[in-house]
């Protein structure tokens, strides 16, 4: 078993039934009056948390977990069997799921100007910071996988998908959203009155937790300071998704290396953000958009944000918090 997945585990068995251990954000608990059931699990490589209220619902509880389940079966390259890895192996691939979801993350590529890319596989597997390897990879091999990177090459029909050679497809960084989405398509199917779910740092919560309908309170955790927040958003529903540089990265000769890579360059972003938290009315297109915000930086992301009517949560590398966009934030004390 990986490091990665007995921190996971550990997470687990001390029942941390928020993302916060292993994402970015978390939401509050309340005081109710609806019924509550919750599980919590691990998929798409993080704590999958999922909190339903009103009446019935614990037997839609696995249900809403084997969606998410299912999910990372079909886009995740860690399954040798997904169709992600069937397209990355192959050049192509027919999966209409798999089609759908990266003809939208292409247009968030094309939208902005390739800092959100999704042929960054071949990069994201150099720097492999999925693993224990505190090493920077060398700047021949860096030339050589962005050489691949190239979002416009990527063809997408209704039903089928097909790259370049030697390119490589990593939804990873949608991938939460993703479940975020196909989590609430089901559960507003199902009829419960409200639900939370929490995939890693991707969250969305919609319906009503009590009678009264009291907003949903989302805590953005604090970049530098472990089991804090920097401030908290209030939404009535919706998706909230956090990039930040503190879940994956490493330091070597007093710099900082994090996941978020920038297609331009091949190294760690570094746009003066510590992290970005997008509100927006879908799941995948917040991940993509946080991405795409941390590797842009705040002035450049403006447009990008507005044309998605998405809003964010800006804490550069100092700590300073700034919001952009149609959103009810309030900082922590």
């Amino acid at each position: 078993m990986s490091k990665k997945k007995k921190i996971l585990f550990i997470i687990l068995s001390c029942v941390l039934l928020v993302a916060a251990a292993a994402g970015f954000a978390v939401h509050f608990s309340f005081k109710k009056d609806y019924n509550l059931e919750q599980k919590s699990g691990l998929s798409m490589g993080s704590v999958v948390t999922i909190k339903l209220y009103g009446d019935d619902t614990f037997k839609k509880l696995d249900s809403a977990k084997n969606g998410i389940d299912n999910l990372d079966r079909i886009i995740s390259r860690n399954y040798e069997d997904s169709a992600v890895s069937a397209l990355n192996k192959n050049g192509t691939v027919d999966n209409a799921v798999c089609a759908e979801i990266i003809e939208k993350c292409r247009k968030v590529s094309e939208l902005s100007g390739g800092a959100f890319d999704l042929t960054i596989g071949s990069l994201s597997s150099l720097w492999n910071f999925d693993e224990d390897t505190r090493l920077v990879p060398k700047e021949d091999d860096i030339k050589k996988a962005l050489s691949t990177v190239d979002y416009e090459k990527v063809q997408v029909s209704s039903k089928s998908v097909t790259v370049s050679e030697g390119q490589s497809v990593d939804l990873g960084a949608v991938g939460k959203g993703a479940a975020c989405d196909a989590a609430k398509a089901y559960l507003e199917k199902s009829g419960v009155k409200g639900a939370v779910v929490s995939v890693g740092g991707s969250i969305v919560a919609f319906g009503k937790r009590n009678k009264a309908g009291d907003k949903w309170r989302i805590a953005v955790r604090h970049p530098r300071q472990e089991n804090a927040y920097i401030g908290v958003i209030k939404l009535s529903e919706g998706f909230v998704s956090t990039s930040g540089d503190y879940e994956k990265y490493f330091e070597k000769d007093g710099a900082r290396y994090h996941h978020i890579l920038d297609a331009n360059t091949g190294y760690p972003a570094d746009s003066g953000l510590s992290s970005v938290t997008v509100v927006c009315n879908s799941g995948l297109l917040g991940d993509a958009l946080s991405t795409a915000c941390f590797v842009l930086g705040e002035e450049k992301s403006k447009p990008l944000l507005d044309e998605y009517s998405a809003a964010a949560v800006f804490v550069d590398k100092d700590l300073n918090v700034s919001v952009y966009g149609d959103i009810d934030f309030e900082k922590a004390q």
